[in-house]
């Protein structure tokens, strides 16, 4: 919607279970996999041995139920490889494909 705009997961200060659900849900009902899902501005390697496999755990169990919404609506048949490709775009993808846009 904005070429110039990425959105970004939750700041490390938001590191509580249902911020990161809220967030990562709504943002994932409005913007498909078009958002990085969880990024780090950690300053020390002990921040990230927690908070990474815990932001992980909680975005896939949100990723989990949005796929099968779709599949139980009949909408789509959903394979590996396009599970594969959407996780690949919330938590690299997304930012690599806006990093490539032209702004003009």
């Amino acid at each position: 919607k904005f070429r110039n705009l990425h959105l970004y997961g939750c700041w490390w200060y938001c590191n509580n279970p249902s911020i990161i659900r809220e967030i990562t849900k709504m943002r994932m009902e409005l913007l498909g996999t078009a958002f990085t899902a969880q990024h780090s501005d950690a300053r020390v390697v002990d921040q990230l041995l927690y908070k990474w496999p815990h932001s992980r755990a909680v975005i896939a169990k949100v990723v989990a139920e949005e796929f099968v919404k779709l599949m139980e609506s009949g909408c789509a048949q959903i394979t590996r490889r396009q599970v594969r490709n959407e996780v690949q775009n919330l938590f690299r993808g997304s930012y690599e494909q806006f990093m490539e846009k032209s702004l003009v």
